[in-house]
């Protein structure tokens, strides 16, 4: 499951053209933690998803619920 999160993740920010270091800077999140996120070698808190999923204006799909 968190391999997934990160592909849809690095999905939405490579669809509209942001870098990681963009993405780190509009959520306040450090850029190291967003691409371990993407290489989902971290498991993701729910109030990071949704910082992320604000700023991409996007939503997550975790199992059968959406962030």
């Amino acid at each position: 499951m968190v391999k997934h999160i990160g592909n849809q993740l690095k999905n939405a920010r490579t669809r509209q053209e942001i870098e990681i270091d963009q993405l780190a800077m509009l959520t306040g999140l450090p850029a190291d933690t967003i691409a371990a996120i993407e290489a989902g070698t971290l498991d993701v808190q729910v109030s990071t998803l949704h910082k992320l999923s604000e700023v991409l204006r996007c939503s997550f799909a975790v199992g059968d619920m959406s962030i």
